[in-house]
Formats: structure tokens, C-alpha cells, sequence
């Protein structure tokens, strides 16, 4: 049982490294957010919202067309999660 806790534990601890390594990356992303004096970089946002915006579409649609969902499923669960806030809005409010 020795030899199954130790491979055990290099696994937990490769996760934990991976983990740190991941927050790392995106401290710095959102650092370069950041511009100089505190405020904050309104071109570098609207790039971070541009992506985020181009990867729902995408995940959106291949869903469709993979028959996952339909169109009006997804609008139906969308508008069902904006919901969950109390206010439909659109949007979900940040962590």
C-alpha cells in the first residue's frame, strides 16, 4: 500500500504544481489588463470580451450543429440561468 500512497502523492502534488502554474499565468493576463496608474486598459478588456464572445458563439453553434441541443434549448437554458441572479439581464454577475 506504501507504493500506491507515494505514486498517489507525486500525482496530488504534479495537480497542486499545475495549479499554481495556471493561477501564475493568470495573474500576469490580468496584470496586462491593468493599465498605468490603477485604471485599466480599455483596448486589452475589449479584446478579453472579444475572445470570450468568439468562444461562446463557437461552443454555441457546434452544440447546435452537433445536436446536442437546439437553438431554442439553448436560448431556453440561457435565459433560465440569467434568471438565477434575480435580474434578466443578459449577463452574469462576476465571481
Amino acid at each position: 500500500m506504501g507504493m500506491i500512497n507515494w505514486i498517489f502523492d507525486i500525482y496530488q502534488h504534479s495537480k497542486i504544481d499545475d495549479t499554481r502554474r495556471e493561477t501564475a499565468q493568470l495573474r500576469t493576463e490580468m496584470a496586462g489588463i491593468r493599465a498605468q496608474g490603477g485604471g485599466v486598459n480599455g483596448d486589452r478588456v475589449e479584446d478579453a470580451v472579444g475572445a470570450l464572445a468568439l468562444a461562446t458563439k463557437t461552443m454555441q453553434r457546434m452544440m447546435v450543429e452537433k445536436g446536442i441541443c437546439t437553438q431554442s434549448e439553448f436560448s431556453e437554458m440561457l435565459n433560465r440561468i440569467d434568471a438565477e441572479d434575480g435580474r434578466r439581464d443578459g449577463k452574469s454577475p462576476l465571481p
